[in-house]
């Protein structure tokens, strides 16, 4: 199925079928085939976010009072759950040992976080999830946005193993929109603002018709929250899962994120990084995703890391992003 179009011919399809092809679709066919071509996977595609939920789930965990930050949990590669047969796997099988939380944060530990979702609970985890954003629809100014209302749990229908996985970013689903907008406000203070595209609108003669202006709509989390979590992703970054997110001059946060795509005996993943730079006053995010990628081994998170640094490298210059000292 063809991907992309030329802007100023949305319908045309010629670049893509032969006209007896063209002739032999029925109206409706026609009409798929057209939503298809312009379907734009982050406004109206979802997926789980794997492990780019975890910064979400500790803000949760601080501005509840129920983490403080010197916190530390022993990850032996696995996690059980009563009356679950199978133990819930870390990336590291072996372990990670002892961590704290900066550094659950940094090894992208499933373990590490299913510890920290005992402690939030069901119902402060659901709460929170929906103060950032998930499960709701962002109100971008572009059409298709995805619907996930009906992909989260409930604190009445979540059991412990659910809440655990979802802790480390399974078992739900999320858009990049709703991602990046509820990330965005991680970062900047704990501003909600609904995300937009449009900036202005200008008429054939140059002149301005209409302003869009930012539209805070919630406080997600404080400020003391967002530089505690802002200090452990540039550890991700500097020290952990991200280093190859890095770009020579920046200081740059973020999170990596892999999530097994359903059914998971398929053995396929969806790989991820969302970011920001620069470090002391966030000027511009970056989420990247890289879904099945054609690889025997599909969880690879370093390719949205790669290629998050490779877009970072050439746009960094061209917005005048800050440099780190």
């Amino acid at each position: 199925m063809p991907v992309q179009s030329d802007l100023n011919q949305p319908r045309d399809l010629s670049k893509y079928y032969t006209t007896e092809e063209q002739e032999a679709m029925t109206e409706e066919e026609r009409l798929e085939t057209l939503n298809a071509l312009w379907r734009n996977f982050c406004v109206s595609d979802t997926f789980e976010p794997g492990s780019t939920m975890k910064p979400f789930t500790m803000a949760a965990g601080f501005e509840t009072g129920k983490l403080t930050g010197d916190e530390t949990y022993v990850c032996g590669g696995s996690y059980s759950y009563e009356g679950v047969a199978k133990p819930v796997s870390c990336i590291a099988t072996d372990g990670h040992g002892t961590e704290t939380l900066k550094q659950v944060l940094e090894n992208s530990c499933n373990v590490g976080m299913m510890h920290i979702a005992d402690t939030l609970g069901a119902e402060d985890f659901c709460r929170y999830q929906h103060i950032f954003g998930f499960g709701e629809y962002t109100g971008i100014d572009l059409p298709g946005e995805g619907d996930t209302s009906n992909l989260l749990y409930t604190a009445d229908n979540m059991q412990p193993i659910d809440l655990g996985t979802n802790a480390f970013g399974q078992n739900f689903n999320v858009s990049m929109t709703q991602l990046a907008a509820g990330f965005c406000s991680l970062i900047n203070g704990g501003n909600y603002y609904e995300p937009y595209l449009v900036k202005e609108i200008r008429n054939a003669q140059g002149d301005v018709v209409e302003t869009k202006t930012p539209v805070l709509a919630r406080k997600t989390v404080s400020q003391e929250t967002c530089e505690i979590l802002k200090d452990y992703m540039l550890g991700v970054v500097e020290e952990g899962s991200g280093k190859s997110a890095q770009v020579e001059g920046y200081a740059i946060g973020g999170k990596t994120g892999t999530a097994e795509k359903l059914p998971r005996s398929q053995g396929k993943n969806l790989n991820s990084f969302i970011g920001y730079a620069p470090q002391e006053n966030p000027e511009v995010p970056m989420h990247v995703v890289v879904d099945e990628p054609n690889l025997a081994q599909q969880a690879a998170s370093y390719l949205a890391t790669r290629l998050s640094a490779d877009i970072m490298k050439e746009a960094f210059p061209y917005l005048n992003i800050t440099k780190s000292e």
